[in-house]
């Protein structure tokens, strides 16, 4: 077990991932789904309330640090038309469905249940990310999303009290973000192989 000061490290490695990331989107060598990173950075900062009301206090700032850089990379998506990916249907109804996860965590006064809403709305707006990383994985950065598995990692390792509070979302992004990495890391460099002209492919 590490110290706990290490969560705020692991804060700013994760943190590394995304700056990564906006630079990939700025290029326009990543298209981000813009649905997914919208409600990205904003069911974060609904997490990171909830967390607050319940005395959490390094670890808190991992979840709006996780909040910050999906709403920057959201606005670099529109600098480069290399970084445009079209939403699907599917990813509106993921979407709504995330909402009303958002709706429900309004209506509860509990702060754990609030945390659980909001991370079943989370998983729901990131679903169509997963799925693109699966069929297209050449317009993901699989080194942005493995830069952030390491941090989120570490501090996950720095956690002393193993509640429902100071794991759940923690351990969360890590899995997500270690997930999209495997996913995305089958495609880019054979992509560039075959099409080294090409910024992406679709």
């Amino acid at each position: 077990m590490i110290p706990e000061s290490f969560a705020l490290i692991g804060a700013i490695i994760g943190s590394l991932g995304g700056v990564f990331y906006l630079f990939e989107t700025l290029a326009g060598r990543t298209q981000p789904n813009r649905v997914t990173w919208l409600l990205w950075g904003i069911f974060p900062v609904v997490i990171f309330v909830a967390q607050r009301a319940q005395g959490v206090q390094g670890l808190s700032w991992v979840t709006f640090v996780a909040g910050l850089m999906p709403l920057l990379i959201v606005a670099a998506s529109f600098f480069n038309p290399k970084a445009y990916w079209k939403s699907e249907p599917r990813d509106y109804l993921l979407m709504a469905a995330a909402i009303v996860g958002i709706i429900l965590w309004a209506l509860t006064h509990n702060p754990n249940m609030a945390l659980l809403f909001s991370l079943a709305a989370d998983l729901l707006a990131g679903i169509p990310t997963v799925i693109k990383a699966y069929r297209h994985p050449q317009s993901e950065s699989w080194v942005a999303f493995a830069i952030s598995t390491f941090g989120f990692g570490l501090s996950f390792l720095s956690i002393h009290a193993y509640t429902l509070e100071n794991t759940t979302f923690v351990a969360y992004v890590f899995i997500m973000n270690g997930a999209i990495a495997l996913l995305a890391s089958r495609g880019r460099k054979p992509v560039q192989a075959d099409a080294p002209s090409s910024g992406e492919s679709r």
